[in-house]
C-alpha cells in the first residue's frame, strides 16, 4: 500500500508536467505522433528509474557540494545507454527523434525527482516514486500526442482511424497546435482537481 501511495503520487497529484509543469519543451516536441511520444516516454522512464536508484544508493557518498554535477553523470549514462540501445534496434525512431533523445539529459523531470526524492530515500522508494512519475509522463505524451495526431493526420500510431469523409486540421501537426491540446487538457485536469478538493 505505502508504494502505491508513492506511484500514485507521481502518476496524479504531482504529475510532472500538468501539475508541476516540467519537461515541458520535449513535451510538446515529440508529441506529434504517438509512435514517437511512446518511445520518448519509455527512454524517459528508464532513465528517470535508472538514474533514481543509482542515486538513492550513493546518496550518503556523494557530497552535498558535487551532488548537481554527480546526478548530470549518472543521468548522461543512462542516457547514452537508451540512444544507443534505441539506435541498434529501432534506428528509423532513433532519426526521428533526432537531437531531442540528447535533451533527455537536461529534463527538469528526471533532475527533479534526484533532487526531490532520490536524494534522501531509499532505493526501493526512489524506484517507486520514478516509476509513478514515468507513467505520469508517459500518459501525458500519450494524451496530447494521440489528440494531435487524430485531427492533424486522422491516424493513431499510423494507422488511419477515421472515415473518408473526414478533413485533417493541419494545425495540429505545427508548434501551436501542440500549444493548443496542451492548454486544453491543463484546463481539463485542473478542472477536475477543483472539482475534487470541493467535494472533499
Amino acid at each position: 500500500m505505502k508504494y502505491w501511495k508513492i506511484i500514485w503520487q507521481g502518476m496524479i497529484p504531482a504529475n510532472p508536467v500538468f501539475v508541476l509543469a516540467l519537461g515541458l519543451c520535449s513535451t510538446l516536441a515529440v508529441t506529434l505522433k504517438v509512435e514517437n511520444a511512446f518511445f520518448m516516454a519509455v527512454m524517459v522512464g528508464i532513465t528517470t528509474i535508472f538514474s533514481s536508484v543509482v542515486v538513492a544508493v550513493l546518496r550518503y557518498r556523494i557530497p552535498f557540494r558535487f551532488r548537481l554535477l554527480s546526478y548530470m553523470l549518472i543521468v548522461v549514462t543512462a542516457v547514452i545507454s537508451v540512444e544507443q540501445l534505441l539506435r541498434a534496434f529501432f534506428p528509423d525512431m532513433a532519426r526521428a527523434l533526432g537531437p531531442y533523445v540528447g535533451l533527455i539529459v537536461t529534463n527538469c523531470v528526471v533532475m527533479g525527482r534526484l533532487e526531490a526524492f532520490a536524494s534522501s530515500h531509499r532505493p526501493l522508494e526512489s524506484f517507486f516514486d520514478a516509476l509513478g512519475v514515468s507513467l505520469g509522463y508517459l500518459i501525458v505524451l500519450m494524451s496530447i500526442s494521440g489528440i494531435r495526431e487524430l485531427l492533424g493526420n486522422g491516424t493513431l500510431w499510423g494507422l488511419k482511424v477515421v472515415p473518408d469523409f473526414y478533413i485533417a486540421c493541419r494545425v495540429f501537426n505545427s508548434p501551436p497546435g501542440a500549444f493548443i491540446v496542451f492548454a486544453a487538457l491543463l484546463f481539463v485536469v485542473n478542472w477536475l482537481r477543483s472539482v475534487a478538493k470541493r467535494d472533499s
